[in-house]
This record gives C-alpha cells, structure tokens and sequence, in this order.
C-alpha cells in the first residue's frame, strides 16, 4: 500500500505542476485504476482528488483546487455518505 500512495502522490503532484497527464496515464496502467475516456474529466477528477489528499503539499492543493475551478468544475467532494442524497 505504501508504493501505491507514493507512487500515487507522484504521479498527482508531476500532473498538477506541469499539466504533464503521462505519469498519471503511467500510474493507472500499473496499478490498475480505470481512467474517465474524457480528457476534462480525467483532470478534474485528479485535482478533486488532490485537493483532498492530505499528505500532498498545501501548496499543490491549492493549485489543483484552483486549476480545478478555471476547468468549471467544484474542487470539493461531498462526503460519502452525503452523495445519495
């Protein structure tokens, strides 16, 4: 579990500062994660993601959070247990 997260956070992290989607494409191959076929997806879904994974730097959430708005979407995911409602 260890690798996967720090694999993950790397792949995360390179994406948000350099826009760079191969890492990422690279991660999800390796272990397995499906990816959304649409490219606007695929990036707001990882900058949520970022914004919500605590052992990213504040910094590089702040940006995700910010690139996530300039794409429309909300950078804040609803709790769990909130989505069905």
């Amino acid at each position: 579990m260890n690798d996967f997260v720090k694999e993950r956070d790397a792949a995360f992290v390179h994406f948000v500062k350099t826009d760079d989607m191969s890492k990422v494409r690279a991660y999800c191959k390796k272990w397995g994660v499906q990816m959304p076929k649409s490219k606007r997806a695929l990036m707001a879904g990882v900058y949520k993601a970022v914004v919500a994974i605590t052992s990213i730097p504040e910094d590089v959430r702040t940006m995700a959070m910010q690139k996530c708005l300039k794409l429309g979407f909300n950078p804040i995911m609803k709790p769990y247990a909130m989505r069905s409602q």
